[in-house]
């Protein structure tokens, strides 16, 4: 049975310098992620560009969550990387229907060209506040 203590322990989390490094690391990887995806867009289909700009910032993200948010951590690094990417497999669905929906909803409202970039800005962000949780007590251990 959980407690107020655990759940306050838990809160706390999200009021911390790891946190904050957290957040940092995962918007640069997302910039990645984003840029990316923009600048491959006009040579490949949607599905291509999206899957190589996702693997770049997975790659990205994991190494700088291990380097700046979870450095302590004295799992092996292919554990934390098999993981890691269970985490963001078991995400993806979400980040997928968020996109999907954000996409459909921002053309029917007239955003017209921008409604695709918009839409994964908002997805790629999405699954932070769960991530961080799961990393620190299931991947990184810290």
């Amino acid at each position: 049975m959980i407690n107020l203590d655990q759940i306050k322990s838990f809160l706390l989390l999200y009021f911390s310098k790891q946190f904050i490094y957290f957040l940092i690391a995962g918007g640069l990887s997302a910039l990645l992620n984003f840029f990316t995806r923009l600048i491959l867009r006009p040579y490949f289909d949607i599905i291509l560009s999206a899957i190589f700009s996702y693997t770049l910032a997975l790659i990205c993200a994991f190494f700088l969550y291990r380097k700046f948010v979870f450095p302590y951590s004295a799992v092996p690094i292919y554990i934390q990387g098999k993981k890691f990417l269970l985490i963001q497999i078991a995400c993806m669905p979400v980040v997928i229907l968020i996109f999907s929906l954000m996409t459909s909803f921002f053309i029917s409202i007239g955003l017209g060209i921008y409604s695709e970039p918009l839409a994964h800005a908002i997805s790629i962000g999405m699954p932070a506040l769960i991530t961080f949780l799961l990393y620190k007590l299931f991947v990184f251990i810290s």
